[in-house]
């Protein structure tokens, strides 16, 4: 996939669930409002990132300890 390209991460679903995740979204993604916070979008019914290589190394770098010093 390329940078620009539409990816989408998850589908609103009806019943117990509210969406249901595509396998597209980062390993560590694992909430909606955290994927909201990563950039994505709903778009329509779907959840959506156009820089899904940017999704994925903030994602990643979240669990980082050494990246979040704020010092």
């Amino acid at each position: 996939m390329a940078e620009g390209d539409r990816v989408v991460l998850a589908r609103r679903a009806t019943g117990f669930q509210p969406f249901q995740w595509t396998g597209q979204e980062p390993a560590e993604l694992n909430d909606e409002d955290e994927a909201l916070a990563l950039g994505a979008i709903w778009e329509g019914d779907e959840l959506v990132t156009y820089d899904l290589w940017t999704m994925r190394l903030q994602a990643a770098s979240e669990m980082d300890d050494y990246l979040n010093d704020n010092d």
